[in-house]
């Protein structure tokens, strides 16, 4: 009996871990792999597996757009690539990206990082839950261990009921 019951466990286990689910921005609710919340309010769309970025009120692709503050810019392919500001910095819209008007963070091997609280992260890799930076299975494997702790737990009660 105990052999099925891990067996079934480890089913149900693995079946969570593939199955992705909902986050919340907001009042809306996204699918992480479709969207990017921003600032927790905005959801900017992954397109094509382009994660598009928040710049004021619009998302854009850094491959044609980069972000000036909270104004887009169209990247210019047929001349010098131009410095843009960023709040007090100045950057190269190839090399980093500005977010909320005021944050740099760098492109590594031309994907945007994203910002969380004052660092940044490859969206790819990590997640920001809620100003940590996590890899994504970690965060997996916390939830399911507390999950399968509580079920254990409960179990052994109601074995040790039927015991006695």
């Amino acid at each position: 009996m105990a052999r099925l019951l891990s067996i079934v466990l480890s089913a149900v286990l693995a079946s969570l871990v593939a199955a992705e689910s909902l986050s919340r921005c907001g009042s809306s609710s996204y699918y992480p792999s479709q969207y990017t919340c921003f600032n927790d309010n905005f959801l900017c769309p992954i397109v094509n597996g382009d994660r598009t970025i928040r710049c004021g009120d619009a998302c854009y692709s850094t491959s044609l757009y980069s972000c000036s503050g909270t104004t887009l810019e169209p990247i210019n392919t047929s001349g010098p690539e131009t410095l843009e500001d960023c709040g007090p910095s100045r950057f190269y819209p190839s090399q980093y990206v500005c977010l909320d008007g005021n944050f740099l963070c760098p492109i590594i091997g031309g994907a945007a990082t994203l910002r969380c609280g004052a660092a940044c992260y490859a969206p790819s890799e990590y997640m920001c839950a809620p100003v940590l930076i996590h890899p994504p299975a970690a965060l997996n494997y916390l939830q399911l261990h507390r999950r399968a702790s509580r079920a254990r737990t409960r179990a052994a009660v109601r074995a040790e009921l039927r015991l006695e």
